[in-house]
This record gives C-alpha cells, sequence and structure tokens, in this order.
C-alpha cells in the first residue's frame, strides 16, 4: 500500500509488468486468457482437418493471445510516457 501511494505512477506500472506476466501465465493456468498454449497442444494432439471450424477456432485464439503479450507491455509504457510529465512524487 506504501509503495502505491509513494509511486503515483503505481497503476501504469502494474499494467505494464502485467503484460509480461501474461506469456508465463498462459503456459499453466487454464483459464479465459489462456489462450496460446492449450490451444497449440489440442492441435498437437487431436490433428483436425485444415480449416474446419475448430482449427480456425485454435487459431484465432493463438492469434490474439500473442497478439494481446505483445502490445498489453507496450500500451502499459506509452501510458507511463504519456502521463510521465503530470507526476508528482510525494505531492
Amino acid at each position: 500500500m506504501f509503495i502505491a501511494i509513494c509511486f503515483p505512477f503505481f497503476g501504469e506500472l502494474l499494467n505494464f509488468f502485467g503484460g509480461f506476466a501474461f506469456a508465463p501465465t498462459t503456459y499453466f493456468i487454464r483459464n479465459i486468457n489462456a489462450f496460446l498454449l492449450p490451444c497449440i497442444m489440442w492441435l498437437a494432439i487431436y490433428k483436425p482437418n485444415r480449416w474446419s471450424l475448430s482449427w480456425i477456432t485454435n487459431w484465432v485464439c493463438i492469434i490474439l493471445g500473442a497478439s494481446l503479450m505483445i502490445v498489453a507491455p507496450i500500451g502499459g509504457l506509452r501510458q507511463i510516457i504519456v502521463e510521465g510529465k503530470t507526476y508528482d512524487f510525494f505531492y
């Protein structure tokens, strides 16, 4: 709590590191955000026909998850840079 009060950009910092943390959690936790490894493993195990509905759905989830892992840290860093001009420590 003290750290969050001392740093005015703590929320943006959490967004930045949360984007990096999204990648490893998708490999170990199966939840709504777990796009990559479960989809890749399902494709490797079941080997559905190309261009079938399940094949397309899995590839859409893989592309969505990979792009989210790239875009999330960039957005957090951009937010820190944009709002960095107005930050006042211990104001």
